[in-house]
C-alpha cells in the first residue's frame, strides 16, 4: 500500500509538472518566447520563416519604427528610419533615440547591418524586398492601413511576427480605452452642434474620402470637409471649394519636412488670405494645429490623432485642453 501511495503521488507531481509547462509562461510569470522556428505571412502572402524571436530588427517605415518601440526592447532593433528621432513627426522619438543607427531604404545599407529580420511598407520597390531577401534575410512586407481597425490588425500581426503576442494585445486594448473615452463624450455633442473641419497641409488640402484621416474623423465625432466635396488622392481642393464647405475649424501642420518653411507665417497667409475670409473658421479664428506626430500616424499613436481632433473641435467638451 506504501508502494502504491509512493507511486500515486509521483505521478501527481509529474501531472502537475506537465500542466503547469502547458501555461506558456516562463519561470518569473512571463509569456514565454514562442518555439524556436516559426512563420508568419506578410501582406503580399508571402511566407516569413524566422528560427526565433528576432534580434536584429530593421524597421524602414515610421509606422513600423513606433510600433516596434512599443512591442520590444531598444535592443533588439538594429535600425530604424531616418525620421523617427524627429519629434516633429515621430510618436516615439525620446525611444527611437536609443537606437544608434537612423536608415533609408537602400537595400546594400539594410544588408549591411546583417538584421534577421527587415520591416518593409507595401508601396516601397518590391526590388528592395527582392534584394534583402537574394542576400538571405527575412523580409515582412507590411500593409499601409487604411483605417483605424487596420492600425490596430497592424500592431498585432507586428506583434506576432516578433514574438510579442500579449504586448501587442495589450497595446491595442490600450488603443480601444482610448478611442472609447473619446467616444464617450462625443456621444453627449447634439448633432446640430456637429463641426465641420477642412485639414491642411504644406501641399494643400488632405483627407480624401475614404482615407485614414476621414476615419479618424469620423471616430472623433466631426464631418471631414474635403472628403465631403469627393476629394480624391488624384485631386487637390481649391479655394473656392474651401469657401463652398465653409469649415467651422481649419487644422494647420506643426512639422515642416525639409525645415524651409515657416509654420507661423503659413498659418498667417492661410487667416489673411483674401479668398478665405467668408469662410467661419477665419472669422472666427479657428485655425487649430493638432501634432502631426499624431494626426499622421499609422501606429498606436493614431487615437491620439482621433482625440485631438475631437478636441479641436469640441473644446468646450474636452475642457479645451490640447
Amino acid at each position: 500500500m506504501k508502494r502504491f501511495n509512493l507511486l500515486s503521488l509521483f505521478m501527481a507531481l509529474v501531472l502537475v509538472l506537465f500542466i503547469s509547462g502547458c501555461g506558456n509562461k516562463a519561470p518569473n510569470g512571463q509569456p514565454e518566447a514562442p518555439p524556436a522556428g516559426y512563420e508568419v505571412q506578410d501582406s503580399t502572402g508571402a511566407v516569413v520563416k524566422l528560427s526565433g524571436q528576432p534580434r536584429r530588427i530593421v524597421s524602414l517605415t515610421l509606422g513600423t519604427d513606433e510600433i516596434l518601440l512599443g512591442l520590444v526592447p531598444v535592443d533588439r532593433i538594429a535600425a530604424l528610419t531616418y525620421l523617427s528621432d524627429d519629434p516633429g513627426i515621430c510618436s516615439a522619438a525620446e525611444q527611437a533615440n536609443q537606437v544608434p543607427v537612423k536608415i533609408r531604404d537602400s537595400a546594400e545599407s539594410v544588408i549591411s547591418l546583417q538584421p534577421d529580420l527587415v520591416i518593409i511598407a507595401d508601396w516601397m520597390n518590391p526590388a528592395l524586398a527582392k534584394s534583402v531577401r537574394d542576400a538571405g534575410i527575412p523580409v515582412y512586407v507590411y500593409k499601409t492601413p487604411n483605417t483605424v481597425a487596420e492600425v490596430k490588425q497592424s500592431v498585432l500581426e507586428i506583434s506576432r511576427l516578433v514574438g510579442e503576442e500579449a504586448k501587442g494585445r495589450q497595446i491595442v486594448a490600450g488603443m480601444e480605452e482610448e478611442l472609447e473615452r473619446v467616444d464617450a463624450v462625443v456621444k453627449t455633442i447634439p448633432s446640430d452642434q456637429r463641426q465641420t473641419l477642412v485639414a491642411l497641409s504644406f501641399m494643400g488640402a488632405f483627407g480624401s474620402k475614404d482615407s485614414l484621416f476621414d476615419d479618424m474623423c469620423r471616430y472623433a465625432g466631426v464631418v471631414n470637409g474635403a472628403a465631403a466635396v469627393g476629394l480624391t488622392k488624384e485631386n487637390t481642393l481649391s479655394k473656392e471649394q474651401i469657401v463652398g464647405i465653409n469649415p467651422d475649424v481649419l487644422l494647420l501642420p506643426d512639422w515642416d519636412y525639409d525645415g524651409k518653411r515657416n509654420i507661423e507665417q503659413y498659418r498667417l497667409q492661410v487667416q489673411n488670405d483674401p479668398a478665405l475670409q467668408t469662410v467661419k473658421a477665419i472669422r472666427h479664428q479657428r485655425l487649430v494645429q493638432v501634432p502631426d506626430r499624431y494626426l499622421y500616424s499609422v501606429s498606436q499613436s493614431i487615437v491620439y490623432g482621433v482625440r485631438d481632433i475631437a478636441k479641436a473641435a469640441y473644446p468646450q467638451y474636452f475642457g479645451g485642453e490640447m
